[in-house]
């Protein structure tokens, strides 16, 4: 299976060829340079450079517990493309079912801006069906919009092969990058034509005092940074992106002042040796009974 995937990924990534019309294979033009998630982000390296914008990308919670979660990481990714594009560009289009909305609430102003993501900046559409969200997905991805992101209940009613390239295409064709979210579990062994694919397993919040290497955090309430544990599931990176472990899951936080992501360490770093008194807390006590 693993020398299969390979080979698929291979011809779809790294001879630059696809099917013509004609049935004929052509030489592809290249693809333009992704967006990195952050500076030195595990993440990137496992997708060589970051996430392509004319693509289509996945995110499925890992349980149904993580839907949330799942939904606040594709949030996330809508607001790092959101900082890579002029003002003009930066709306984000957010698609709900009414199922995944009752399932799992809806948009809240003030969290949204916590979360780094203008209110104002996000345009909400809901749809009744899955069938009407595709479709709604699939106008929305030919405006210059900085992302679009569709929230659907059961993938398996209408998503498929057809349907996810015709997304695809709008995405390639506008340069607007589609994030697909599935608002249940369990709907990560389908085929589809999307770039990328995310498991989301929700973890604790980063605290401030975890955080002391990068600078004061101001105005960060309970429970801190939002952070996750990432697996990614399929990655068209091309040749040599192929190998990466599958079942591994990345620690992540996201950093809503900077609209970056950066690796979530298990235990606090210290802080620069800028930010240190120039004597211990020993030498200090003894100073001060000398003094």
């Amino acid at each position: 299976m693993d020398f299969l995937r390979q080979k698929i990924a291979w011809i779809e990534a790294g001879c630059g060829l696809s099917p013509s019309r004609n049935g004929f294979l052509q030489r592809r033009a290249p693809e333009p340079a992704g967006v990195t998630l952050g500076e030195n982000c595990s993440l990137d390296r496992v997708l060589q450079g970051g996430l392509c914008r004319s693509a289509l990308h996945e995110i499925v919670p890992a349980g149904a517990n993580d839907a949330a979660a799942a939904c606040g990481f594709a949030l996330a990714l809508a607001a790092r493309f959101a900082a890579k594009v002029d003002q003009t560009q930066s709306t984000i289009i957010w698609i709900v079912e009414d199922y995944a909305g009752l399932e799992n609430g809806r948009p809240y102003g003030p969290g949204l801006a916590l979360h780094g993501i203008d209110p104002a900046r996000l345009l909400l559409i809901h749809t009744p069906h899955v069938k009407e969200s595709l479709w709604t997905m699939e106008e929305a991805l030919k405006c210059r919009a900085a992302a679009v992101i569709a929230e659907i209940g059961n993938p398996q009613k209408a998503y498929d092969l057809v349907a996810s390239r015709r997304l695809v295409l709008g995405a390639q064709k506008s340069g607007t990058p589609g994030l697909m979210l599935m608002a249940a579990p369990g709907a990560r062994g389908f085929s589809s034509s999307a770039k990328t694919r995310f498991e989301i397993l929700s973890r604790p919040g980063s605290r401030k005092e975890d955080l002391a290497s990068l600078g004061p955090v101001p105005g960060l309430p309970p429970p801190g940074l939002a952070s996750w544990s990432v697996r990614i599931l399929k990655a068209r990176a091309g040749p040599s992106g192929v190998g990466f472990d599958r079942d591994r899951f990345f620690a992540v936080l996201w950093d809503h002042e900077e609209a970056c992501f950066r690796d979530a360490f298990p235990l606090p770093l210290a802080a620069f040796s800028r930010h240190r008194p120039d004597q211990s807390a020993e030498a200090r006590a003894r100073l001060a009974k000398t003094a």
